[in-house]
Parts: C-alpha cells; sequence; structure tokens
C-alpha cells in the first residue's frame, strides 16, 4: 500500500481539447473521421466523452470477450483492478442506460472469466475476492442475468468462510496469511453482504453486512472525527492511514445499511465520514494524489462511487456542491487524447498512463450527482 502525499495546489487548467463522442463500441480505434465533435457542456455529455475516451485508450475486445489494458501502451491490467474499472462501466450504463454499455458489461464478464476464470479464490488476497463480487452484483441488479448474482454468491461465501473468525474481535483477514484485517476487505464485504442481502431477500447475509460494519467501526472508525482507519495487525496495531477508498466504502456501506434497517446511527457515522474526507484528504476542496501507477490512482474513483450515492440518497446539497468541483477541476486537466490522470491538482502529463489511474475521474464523472 504506498503512502499517502498531499496534492499540491491546482494549477491553471490547459485549454479544452476537442474530444469525439464515438461510442465506446469504436474502443481501441481511435476517433471516428469525419465524426462532429462535442464541446461536452453538459454533465451527462461530459460524462459520456470521459468514457469514450478511456474506452479508446484502454478497451480491449477481441471475439465478443474484453478486458482492460495496463497501460495506454498495452498489457492487462490485474485482477482487482478490471472489477473497478467494470463497476465505472456499469455506473456509465446506470447512468445513461445506454444498449453500449449494457453490451460492454456482457463483453467484459466474458473476458474476464476468460482470463481469470470462475473461481476466484486462488486469489491469496480477500480484498481482490470482495472488488470483484461488488461487481458482478451490481452486473446481476442492472441486467438481471442470475449468473453474475450466483457466482458472487460463491465467492464472498469462500472468502467469508476462509477469512472470518473470532482473533481481534471478528472482521476479515485481509490475506490468506492472516497477518492483518484491513478496512479495504472489511468494508467491500459489508457491501457485499448488503448487496446479497437485498438482491437474494436474506436476512442471513444482511446480519453477516450488519456484524461487518459493527467490526469495522468499533476497531478501525474514530467517532471523533469519522476516520476509517488502514488496518489492524495481529498484535493488535492500528495502524491510522487514511485514504479515500476506505473513506467510500465505509460510507457506502453505513448507507446501505442505513436504508435496509431504518437505524439513523449509520447515517450519522456516514456523514462524518463524509467530513472528514472532505476536510482531511483534500487540498484546496480537490481530493489528494494518492500515488501514480499502483493502486492508490484507482481510490478516489471508490470514494466517488459511494460518496456520491450517499450524498443523493439524503439530499446533502453542499457536498454535491463539492463533489461537483472536483469533477470540474478533474475535467479541466484532461489531456489532448481526453485521458485524465489521478492526480487532479494538475495537468495529465502526456505519454503511458495507467488505466486505473485513469478511472477515477471517469467514475467521478458518471456517478457526480
Amino acid at each position: 500500500m504506498t503512502a499517502v502525499s498531499a496534492a499540491p495546489s491546482a494549477s491553471a487548467a490547459p485549454p479544452a481539447p476537442t474530444l469525439s463522442t464515438s461510442p465506446s463500441a469504436s474502443a481501441g480505434t481511435g476517433p471516428i473521421a469525419g465524426q462532429a465533435a462535442s464541446p461536452a457542456s453538459t454533465a451527462a455529455a461530459r460524462a459520456r466523452a470521459a468514457i469514450d475516451a478511456f474506452d479508446r485508450a484502454f478497451y480491449r475486445c477481441k471475439g465478443g470477450k474484453a478486458v482492460f489494458a495496463q497501460t495506454t501502451a498495452g498489457g492487462t491490467a490485474q485482477f482487482w483492478r478490471q472489477a473497478e474499472m467494470l463497476e465505472m462501466v456499469e455506473d456509465a450504463y446506470q447512468r445513461s442506460h445506454s444498449s453500449t454499455y449494457r453490451r460492454m458489461i456482457g463483453e467484459l464478464h466474458a473476458g474476464i472469466t476468460a482470463r481469470f476464470g470462475r473461481d476466484w479464490l486462488h486469489d491469496p488476497y480477500n480484498d481482490d475476492v470482495m472488488w470483484m463480487v461488488i461487481a458482478w452484483l451490481r452486473a446481476y441488479e442492472l441486467t438481471g442475468d442470475r449468473s453474475y448474482r450466483d457466482q458472487a454468491r460463491r465467492e464472498f461465501d469462500g472468502v467469508y468462510a476462509r477469512a472470518h473468525d473470532a482473533a481481534l474481535g471478528g472482521g476479515l483477514w485481509w490475506t490468506t496469511g492472516r497477518h492483518e484485517k484491513n478496512a479495504c476487505v472489511n468494508g467491500p464485504a459489508a457491501i457485499a453482504a448488503c448487496l446479497l442481502a437485498r438482491d437474494l431477500h436474506s436476512p442471513a447475509y444482511l446480519r453477516k453486512a450488519r456484524a461487518l460494519f459493527a467490526w469495522l467501526a468499533a476497531t478501525l472508525y474514530d467517532p471523533n472525527d469519522g476516520a476509517v482507519y488502514d488496518k489492524v495487525s495481529r498484535d493488535g496495531t492500528v495502524d491510522r492511514a487514511t485514504y479515500t477508498y476506505n473513506q467510500g466504502t465505509f460510507i457506502g456501506a453505513a448507507d446501505l445499511l442505513g436504508r435496509a434497517t431504518g437505524l439513523s446511527s449509520y447515517r450519522r457515522r456516514a456523514t462524518l465520514t463524509l467530513q472528514f474526507t472532505h476536510d482531511r484528504l483534500t487540498v484546496g476542496g480537490i481530493l489528494i494524489s494518492e500515488g501514480s501507477g499502483g493502486s492508490g490512482g484507482g481510490f478516489k474513483g471508490i470514494f466517488a462511487r459511494w460518496a456520491s450515492r450517499f450524498v443523493v440518497h439524503d439530499g446533502l446539497t453542499s457536498y454535491k456542491t463539492w463533489l461537483d468541483e472536483n469533477a470540474d477541476t478533474a475535467w479541466s486537466q484532461r489531456d489532448a487524447r481526453g485521458l485524465i490522470g489521478e492526480d487532479w491538482s494538475r495537468p495529465t502529463p502526456s505519454g503511458t498512463l495507467h488505466s486505473l489511474d485513469c478511472s477515477s475521474a471517469v467514475a467521478l464523472l458518471q456517478d457526480c450527482p
């Protein structure tokens, strides 16, 4: 896990490039010759332009099977990164109801399955599996294809069986090595359990979700300021590092549980964590850079996804304004390809870019309330 470093002050935005509005079906082929450009003057057009540019750079589909490239230079993104970028496509479909993104969900399902298999438990990182479980459950909710739900349930159950025990008061171990219990697996697992409870009408999964969240709140959450810390080691030592994605999944789990149970305590905790992120994980109001090329580049996209949903559900107007400001700033930093790097405080650098880094801004633009 890379250390969080504060981003420098935002610099002046470059002139806005002209972007093609070619559909994502043309991903990987470049702009369509002669097609009219769009100024992307509305939120919907801007969201579409951002994901179209992303798809041209990273989406690789052959024979109905698709994956995302690791970088603009090629390669194949790792398993958990595929999950987050699949969620980005799901965000676009949920926002637009475009058949393009509906088709892409199916192509990515086929491609990820061909590349990584149907049994994900060979991956020793329990959080990796939970990220994909969430992506598969969202695919079920968006498409109605029960095969997504049924596989997600099997994988969730497999992780829960191997990772949950009473050590350190409960919760899930980060890896099969059982050295630490992290927010990055317990927050997503609580979300996944909520989705399973909803999709299967299952009180048992809701109980699991509540227990996982209760452990997270008791062990890695600061009730004074809303911070969600990174992990607790086997010896009980808490690592107090804070990352945007851990704040985001805590908010997401609290939002889902609050709506499922009607208990206001979940809303209060989520709001406090949202305020912590606003106050402590920004520079000049803009979410910080958490590192390029590693996992940190995708953290803000995860935060944006769950924070935006909570803001909408609870009508939190001031936070909507804040997220809009981040979206405006990120959009202003795109390069001539239409890609947006992970550091929204400065223009996107030219040259090779990582897909996960570029996905965070695209997710924000799809999810921004």
